[in-house]
């Protein structure tokens, strides 16, 4: 069927996913031929509803691989999630619906929580599909979903049962807006500049702090043992000015005696060290943060302030015993989600102990193939920065239940956990497996509080292979961005680590950001006020195949600017690839004006067919070599620049210029030349698309359907096997003919004579020797200079237009 000369992207693109939702190409086949390529994909927030560009490029990259693996004969098992619970998901719904979660209840917020991911699923869903992911949608999970809350709860239950859980009440990061506790991995540090004060407390002793609202936690100070300042108050008690309660000081070589007095205060609690030593020193807690981030009736009059407020009253109030202040820069801990700082309390929480892994983990992930491996480095260093076990409690409504029953009896630490063949359960709402506490027979209550996001999507390796049909563990692949290495790459390593003994997956894929064009993150502003980053629109105004383009132009764990300039080139590129198509089926497949025998005639082998056409399967076999090996170790970027740069200069711009001769003038070539131009034309045009195909599926699949699938041919261009064209010695003479086709192009240009138009003579300035490669391939020579004949003499300027003089050395 022939190409039109203008083609309908947005019907091709509509047509092409028919006929892969038809065919069923992307279906994972446990039973079928070949070995398994599986694909362990990243569950997006589907709460984080803005989508951009640069989630559709981080997802082509990774698809771009998953394609190409299809068509070398792997079982492809490339599923997809959606991650429907945790923080993200409430603060979404919360800023969606201008709900507090104090004051609606419980059901009610999950209903909105629930409605928002159906939604959001959907958009993800048209989004991926649209943009041509070859995802087999019958292995489509939802963290939320029964199976996704029962492999989780499965394994808190495994974990607890084997000691490596535990549950205290001690101090953790917490988040006042968010209203919950945190884990290390949701928790960013931030650069500012704060007012370090210089307070006096009573017997000469003086500290600096930046924090003078938390004096009513003061629990003790510290001096550097060295520090000769101070060692006259070794063994007494100072008191705290305003609030009036004794507090030890204490000699500590952690103390940095050139910061501030030279005196630490420490607070229950200021910081991770303040908690620190706490527990070592054995110090009592006043605790006067509340869990909003106000001040508690511990504070005083203070009672019920902000911090900021309450600082600016209790430096006030404390008048001259404020010595003086300066500005400082600091970093704090903020919560990677509200970017609200940190701050600690007493809170009972469940912990999974991972600290004393680390080794162990290093280990594993020096097993791990990591794609580009430069980024091995950010799991190593997180993992040897460590600095707690992982919180896995969370005090909020939208996530997976702990699957624990407590004793209501004051003083009795029992506990129940839930039968595994109940699964899952709900603990406020499901009944406990035992009647009564096994310990003191009192009542049983269920755990209020829900498990950290990381605890469903840690498991994905084990919840996408969890059903029949589906590959075994370890997993071929896991595709991810870089910023989620130290939580979703990280926790997954230890699940595996601790339930399987193993490792996940071999290989691990990183994508980097996608960017906005001045080289930023791109902002949910941004995508309110333009669609400009919106990748819907982009499909619609370019095409899904242009989008494909730009993401595949930046290397593996890049990040990347979005460049609609990019994109455009992208559609130019498409526009080039159908045009090519119809000048290959229109001129060499169809032989129309070839003359009466080429139809007949059979193609000569390779090595007798003229120079360029020998050239251009050299060159193609090179491509293909390339793009093979960049594809292999997960390089995309160099795939697509190897055949770009094939298409345009050898195939584009110097071997269908050359074989215009044969197709213009079929009276002046033989019959063989005629055939052989139709068979390259063929092979050639069959391994670009070929090439083509997992970075632009949809006119690849157009083209392969009306021109090459004949009778009987695979259903899809994305089940033919990847190129493996018969290589060809690179022709002695087509240097030569290189530069006879740069320079004649060079002398149009300066004479402005049109490329395309016809002259009567080339004359070549050449040696013997250089004349006796020449004269072989004269009709070649002809064909690059688009003249009428050729001949031998001095490279004289001439004004004549309808004679070219090159000097070939």
């Amino acid at each position: 069927m022939p190409l039109p000369a203008m083609p309908d992207l947005a019907d091709i693109e509509a047509r092409a996913q028919h006929l892969w939702e038809q065919s069923r190409i992307h279906e994972f086949d446990p039973d079928g031929p070949g070995p398994v390529f599986s694909v362990d994909t990243p569950p997006p927030y589907v709460s984080a509803a803005h989508l951009h560009v640069g989630h559709a490029m981080s997802y082509a990259q990774a698809e771009f691989v998953v394609r190409y693996q299809r068509r070398r004969g792997r079982r492809v098992f490339y599923p997809m999630g959606f991650d429907d619970n945790g923080l993200p998901t409430e603060r979404y719904v919360e800023q969606a619906h201008g709900v507090d979660r104090a004051t609606i209840s419980r059901s009610e917020f999950r209903r909105l929580c629930l409605d928002e991911t159906r939604r959001g699923a959907a958009t993800y869903e048209a989004l991926w599909r649209a943009l041509g992911l070859s995802v087999d949608w019958r292995h489509r999970y939802s963290t939320i979903d029964d199976r996704c809350r029962r492999i989780a709860q499965a394994s808190f239950l495994d974990l607890w049962r084997r000691g490596r859980i535990y549950r205290t009440d001690a101090p953790v990061q917490w988040d006042p807006q968010a209203q919950t506790s945190l884990s290390q991995a949701d928790i960013e540090t931030r650069a500012r500049q704060a007012r370090l004060y210089e307070i006096a407390f009573s017997d000469g002793a003086r500290i600096a702090t930046t924090r003078p609202e938390l004096l009513p936690a003061c629990v003790a100070l510290y001096r550097h043992p060295d520090d000769a300042r101070w060692a006259h108050l070794d063994g007494a008690t100072v008191t705290v000015p305003l609030f009036g309660h004794e507090v030890p000081l204490r000699a500590d070589a952690d103390v940095r005696p050139d910061f501030g007095t030279g005196l630490l205060m420490v607070c229950t609690f200021g910081d991770g060290d303040d908690v620190e030593r706490w527990r070592r020193d054995g110090l009592p807690a006043r605790v006067c943060l509340g869990a909003d981030g106000r001040l508690t009736a511990a504070a005083g009059d203070y009672r019920g302030e902000t911090c900021a407020d309450a600082r600016k009253r209790i430096v006030a109030d404390l008048g001259d015993r404020v010595l003086g202040s300066s500005v400082v820069d600091q970093v704090v801990s903020v919560g990677e989600r509200t970017g609200e700082p940190i701050e600690w309390q007493m809170r009972p929480h469940w912990v999974l102990r991972v600290l004393d892994l680390c080794d162990e983990l290093l280990d594993r992930s020096a097993a791990l193939r990591f794609h580009p491996d430069h980024l091995r480095s950010r799991l190593d260093d997180w993992i040897r920065g460590l600095r707690h076990d992982w919180n896995l409690t969370r005090q909020r409504f939208y996530g997976v239940p702990f699957p624990v029953w407590f004793c209501t009896v004051d003083g009795c630490p029992g506990a129940v956990g839930a039968d595994e063949r109940a699964l899952p359960v709900d603990p406020l709402e499901d009944r406990p497996p035992v009647a009564a506490c096994p310990d003191c027979g009192g009542e049983l209550a269920g755990d209020p509080d829900v498990m950290d996001t990381w605890m469903t999507s840690s498991m994905s390796p084990a919840i996408v292979t969890d059903p029949p049909g589906t590959p075994e563990r370890p997993l071929t692949v896991r595709v991810q961005a870089h910023e989620i290495i130290r939580t979703w790459l990280f926790t997954s390593l230890v699940k595996a680590h601790l339930h399987d003994g193993a490792l996940p997956w071999s290989d691990v894929m990183i994508s980097g950001w996608g960017l906005d064009e001045r080289g930023r993150k791109i902002s949910k502003r941004a995508l309110l006020n333009s669609d400009r980053y919106d990748p819907m629109a982009v499909i619609h105004r370019h095409g899904a195949d242009a989008l494909r383009f730009w993401a595949a132009g930046t290397h593996l764990g890049s990040d990347s600017r979005y460049s609609e300039r990019e994109v455009r080139t992208g559609r130019k590129v498409v526009l080039k690839l159908w045009n090519v198509a119809r000048f290959v089926d229109e001129h060499l497949l169809q032989t129309a004006g070839a003359g009466p025998d080429a139809s007949r005639a059979t193609p000569p082998p390779r090595v007798e067919r003229p120079v360029e056409d020998r050239w251009l399967l050299h060159r193609l076999a090179a491509t293909v070599e390339r793009a093979t090996a960049g594809f292999d170790r997960y390089d995309y970027a160099t795939a697509r620049e190897a055949t770009e740069r094939f298409f345009w200069n050898d195939l584009a711009d110097t071997w269908i210029e050359l074989v215009k001769h044969r197709v213009r003038h079929p009276d002046d070539h033989p019959a063989p030349a005629l055939a052989a131009a139709g068979a390259t034309g063929r092979e050639v045009l069959g391994a670009v698309v070929g090439l083509w195909a997992p970075f632009l599926p949809h006119v690849t699949e157009e083209i392969y359907q009306r021109l090459l699938r004949g009778e009987g041919g695979p259903v899809s261009v994305h089940v033919t096997p990847w190129p493996r064209p018969a290589d060809c010695a690179e022709p002695p003479e087509m240097p030569a003919v290189l530069a006879v086709l740069q320079a004649c192009r060079a002398l149009r240009g300066e004479r402005r004579l049109p490329q395309g138009q016809d002259v009567a003579t080339l004359t070549i300035d050449a040696g013997d020797d250089t004349w006796a490669r020449l004269e072989p391939v004269r009709p070649t020579l002809l064909a690059a200079a688009r003249a009428g004949e050729v001949r031998r003499g001095p490279a004289e300027r001439s004004t004549a237009v309808a004679d070219l003089r090159v000097d070939i050395a």
